[in-house]
């Protein structure tokens, strides 16, 4: 089943790219790694939705319905709280308030794959706009740094993260 969401993911995303010109399917794979390397995760099921995790809410083709068809319940289920919602309007920021609310009620598999997305997400973000990197530094503290401290996933890896890239901001000025 890893093989196949593998699969899966790389078509879904085939001519996608991140800001910093990589292909996106290096995010969802580096994403998966990082589970395998860091937290020693070996739960397929974990794996599949880590590869697949921005599926539903990036490729139009793509809904919670269809991966669970295709993957099962419980991979669905992740994807459902991974993604969020396009029924949800963006009116300021609205959608990312209701998203990151989610957080409180989320289970703790939740957490594993979207600690490690953030992660990957701060080491990439050199190639975003100061503003944005600004944006997202902020967003992590506020909504991230909270849960990775309650569950111990990570907490580390995303504070020196952000001590990177506020150090880059010094030296520039």
């Amino acid at each position: 089943m890893i093989t196949r969401a593998y699969d899966t993911s790389k078509d879904a995303f085939h001519g996608k790219k991140r800001e910093g010109g990589e292909r996106y399917f290096e995010h969802l794979r580096a994403v998966a790694l990082i589970l395998i390397d860091y937290l020693r995760v070996r739960d397929y099921e974990l794996l599949v939705a880590a590869l697949l995790h921005d599926i539903v809410e990036d490729i139009m083709m793509w809904s919670v319905a269809r991966v669970q068809r295709e993957f099962g319940d419980r991979i669905a289920l992740l994807i459902q709280w991974l993604s969020k919602s396009s029924a949800l309007f963006d009116l300021n920021g609205e959608r990312e308030h209701l998203y990151h609310r989610r957080f409180q009620f989320a289970p703790r598999d939740f957490f594993l794959i979207k600690l490690a997305d953030r992660w990957h997400n701060l080491l990439t973000l050199h190639y975003c706009s100061k503003a944005k990197q600004r944006r997202k530094i902020v967003e992590t503290k506020l909504y991230y740094l909270p849960y990775a401290e309650r569950e111990l996933i990570l907490l580390h890896e995303i504070e020196a993260a952000i001590d990177s890239i506020e150090k880059t901001w010094s030296k520039k000025q």
